[in-house]
């Protein structure tokens, strides 16, 4: 009986240590060999100087957004459900108006995240998707590198929109161009 009762505590032992999340650095997101487990952590506290609210102004064109951290996001990996990810993100809210009128208010809506594995200097990217009245949605989507800066004191980000085809299988999807900016310096306020 003790035989058995050992046994079992090893197997036990064994599948519960095989399931541990392991904590990596979120900048290694991307490295190759990764565990099937694991959260990427923002324990550098990277995303902090984003978290805030930023604003644009240009002309006719406004656009302010709020980012909020979240921590130990799961993610869902594609076509893999074995593999179990969490990861530290950014979530941003915004608000687009052109010459006064209100174009996009997502204040109150999940708008974006932030691809984690992209750290370059005081740059990462996030992916970026401007609201449509198409149910198959836009069939670009943006991949915008946010460059932190602080000069005296003032606190800006660049925002530089790049945009890729997202190939939805759905049709017809909205053609139509991003109305927000390519580029743009938010300022925090």
């Amino acid at each position: 009986m003790k035989t058995i009762s050992s046994l079992f505590l090893f197997l036990f032992s064994a599948v519960t240590l095989s399931a541990q999340v392991i904590e990596r650095p979120i900048e290694t997101f991307y490295e190759p060999n990764q565990p099937k487990h694991v959260y990427y952590k923002d324990v550098n506290n990277l995303l902090n100087k984003y978290v805030g609210t930023w604003e644009y102004t240009n002309g006719g064109h406004y656009f302010k957004i709020t980012f909020t951290k979240h921590t130990q996001v799961r993610e869902t990996p594609i076509g893999n459900t074995k593999i179990t990810v969490f990861s530290d993100k950014l979530v941003g809210h915004y608000e687009y108006k052109l010459n006064g009128v209100e174009i996009y208010n997502v204040t109150n809506n999940y708008f974006a995240d932030s691809d984690m594995g992209s750290f370059r200097f005081d740059s990462f990217y996030i992916f970026f998707d401007e609201p449509s009245s198409n149910p198959c949605g836009r069939r670009i989507m943006g991949e915008v590198n946010l460059l932190y800066s602080n000069t005296n004191g003032v606190e800006t980000i660049g925002w530089n929109r790049t945009n890729i085809d997202w190939g939805r299988n759905c049709n017809p999807s909205d053609q139509t161009p991003f109305r927000i900016p390519a580029n743009m310096v938010l300022t925090k306020i």
